[in-house]
């Protein structure tokens, strides 16, 4: 890996903020190239990046920044989080999925509890979590138009960023946040914010790509759990624990997840010799896509055994 200095950060206007020049977790400068010539395979939006390690701490960045025009084509309005996936197979798993995930949140939470989920999309987790418990759901979505949808399943919605939503500190039960924390410019601001936003012994509980996987070092540039340039920092377990424990979490846990996404994304990617034309694709996947999640179902069971898989799940608890 070749050792670089971090050039200055390009203006988000998307996201509050933009990249800092030094390392959020750590304060380094230093980083190392782990890739480059990465690009978005799933829905075409401009622009050629590499990832940087922070040679201090670990933590991956994007770069460069990916400016706010560039960001509103990587989250189109096809884009998967916000439409139902074409194929019954897909629909399915991610509907056991979404069951399997509330009842996991809703564990040991009284009647009444409150819970936000940050990047609540349309709404779909939560109206799981209501099928399983009496609660008070939340959500903050930066889509106007996925926001509406998750207020017409009941939920009370911010629409926009976390640090400028209107929820009040000391609040929630349980803050929910899948695959939220590698899209925000300011990870360690954000937990910070979610922290606030936590009552005293509350619950944080989350997923996302983890970098320390098989799939991310076999397939390099096509990564699936890439997602370039929607993707600004990837973390390991390592990273992520430091993380949580420099905002102050406690009783910090962090598991593998059986998620064969990003293998079927990265064998889509790589099939497709790295184009970043669209041109039969519906919604980011190709119609061979589900077949690749049952397909690697094995893989990612050995995956799980040796505790790499490309996604992790993670959870903590603000001191009591």
């Amino acid at each position: 890996m070749e050792a670089v200095a971090t050039a200055p950060a390009a203006p988000c206007a998307r996201r509050t903020g933009a990249l800092p020049r030094l390392c959020p977790l750590c304060g380094g400068g230093e980083t190392a190239v782990v890739c480059r010539d990465v690009q978005d395979y799933e829905y075409g939006a401009p622009g050629t990046y590499q990832w940087l390690r922070c040679t201090g701490c670990g933590l991956i960045r994007l770069d460069p920044v990916p400016t706010a025009a560039i960001l509103d084509q990587a989250y189109p309005p096809h884009y998967h989080a916000y439409t139902a996936p074409g194929s019954a197979i897909t629909r399915r798993l991610l509907a056991g999925s979404r069951t399997r995930a509330a009842r996991n949140l809703a564990r040991s939470l009284p009647d009444g509890a409150c819970i936000l989920d940050v990047g609540c999309s349309t709404g779909l987790l939560l109206e799981a979590v209501r099928r399983v418990g009496r609660f008070r759901l939340f959500g903050v979505e930066y889509k106007p138009d996925a926001a509406e949808q998750a207020r017409r399943r009941g939920i009370e919605v911010w629409t926009g960023e976390l640090e400028n939503a209107d929820v009040p500190a000391g609040s929630m039960d349980l803050v929910i946040m899948q695959h939220v924390l590698e899209h925000v410019p300011a990870p360690i601001e954000t937990l910070r914010r979610v922290r606030a936003i936590l009552r005293p012994g509350g619950r944080l509980v989350g997923e996302l790509p983890s970098f320390d996987s098989w799939d991310a070092r076999l397939f390099g540039r096509y990564w699936g759990g890439g997602h370039a340039p929607r993707h600004l920092f990837h973390f390991t377990p390592a990273s992520l624990t430091a993380a949580l424990q420099h905002c102050g979490y406690t009783d910090v846990r962090i598991r593998p997840a059986l998620h064969t996404g990003h293998w079927a994304l990265s064998i889509q990617h790589l099939l497709r010799r790295g184009r970043t034309d669209t041109a039969g694709l519906a919604s980011g996947r190709s119609r061979y896509y589900p077949f690749m999640l049952l397909l690697t179902v094995p893989i990612n069971t050995v995956q799980m055994a040796l505790r790499k898989t490309g996604i992790i799940r993670f959870e903590a608890r603000t001191p009591a």
